[in-house]
C-alpha cells in the first residue's frame, strides 16, 4: 500500500499554487497536500488501501433492484478515451489541466444493464466507504464524464483515485468521486456528501472559471437540487491566477 502522510494543521497557502484558499473546514480533511504533482492530494477521509485493477469489483445497481458485481473484465473491451480537462477545486481556489484517459460511465452502466430514468440520478461512491456524491442522468450522458484509469499516460497513482475515478470536468472537482466501489441509479437525487455536510451550497462552477477554460455545461436537468442558490465566487479576481492553474 502507497502511504501518504496526512498533515497534522492545514497549510496557509502554498508556494507552488499560487491562490490556494484553504476553507475554514478544511482542517477535519485526512489529507492535504497542496503542492504534490500534478495536482494537489485533497481527501477528506483516510485514502482506502491500494488494490490492483484486477482487483476491482464495482457494485452496480439500478431501478430494477438487482444489483451487480462488476470485475475489471466486465468493461475491458469498452472503448477507451482520452481528453485534456482540467479538474477545478473552487472551494480551495485552485485548477490543474491534466490529460485523462478511461471509459465512458455512460457506457458503464449500459454495459452492466441497469435500469435507470431519463429524469433520474447516478449515485458514485467511494471505496472508503463514506464519500459519495450524485449526477443526473443528463450529466451521466455527457461525453466528458468518464471512469478515468489513466493520468497524463501513466496509470492512475492510488492518491489521485487510482484505480478507478470519476472525472466531471465541468462541475467541482468534489463531484469527482475517488477510488470508485459502487453505483447506483435512483428516482430522486440522493444529494452528495459535500452538499448534506454543508461543505458546498451547489456543484456548479462560478462564471469566472467556466469562462477561463471554455466550460460549457450540458443541457438539461443538474443534479444540484436548489438552482436558485447563488453561485460563488462571481468575481474574476477571486479565483487562483491563470498562471498557476496550467492552461487548456
Amino acid at each position: 500500500m502507497i502511504a501518504i502522510p496526512a498533515t497534522t494543521s492545514t497549510p496557509a497557502y502554498s508556494p507552488i499554487r499560487e491562490g490556494v484558499r484553504p476553507p475554514k473546514f478544511a482542517s477535519k480533511f485526512a489529507h492535504l497536500d497542496y503542492d504534490a504533482a500534478p495536482m494537489p492530494v485533497i481527501a477528506m477521509y483516510p485514502i482506502p488501501e491500494a488494490i490492483e485493477p484486477g482487483e476491482l469489483e464495482l457494485t452496480i445497481s439500478g431501478l430494477e433492484c438487482k444489483p451487480r458485481v462488476c470485475r475489471w473484465e466486465t468493461w475491458a473491451d469498452l472503448p477507451r478515451y482520452q481528453m485534456r480537462q482540467p479538474l477545478i477545486c473552487q472551494i480551495f481556489n485552485w485548477a490543474e489541466v491534466v490529460e485523462w484517459e478511461g471509459i465512458r460511465l455512460c457506457d458503464v452502466l449500459a454495459r452492466a444493464g441497469v435500469e435507470t430514468h431519463e429524469d433520474g440520478y447516478v449515485s458514485v461512491h467511494s471505496r472508503d466507504g463514506v464519500y459519495f456524491e450524485s449526477l443526473s442522468m443528463a450529466e451521466v450522458a455527457d461525453p466528458r464524464v468518464l471512469l478515468a484509469t489513466g493520468l497524463n499516460g501513466e496509470p492512475l497513482p492510488l492518491q489521485y483515485g487510482g484505480p478507478l475515478r470519476l472525472v466531471v470536468p465541468f462541475l467541482q472537482g468534489y463531484k469527482s468521486v475517488k477510488w470508485v466501489g459502487a453505483m447506483h441509479a435512483v428516482r430522486h437525487d440522493p444529494i452528495g456528501i459535500k452538499r448534506l455536510l454543508a461543505q458546498s451550497k451547489l456543484a456548479r462552477l462560478a462564471p469566472p472559471w467556466r469562462e477561463r477554460y471554455g466550460i460549457v455545461p450540458p443541457d438539461g436537468r443538474s443534479s444540484d437540487p436548489d438552482l436558485d442558490l447563488p453561485e460563488e465566487p462571481t468575481r474574476s479576481d477571486e479565483i487562483a491566477p491563470a498562471h498557476a492553474t496550467g492552461e487548456l
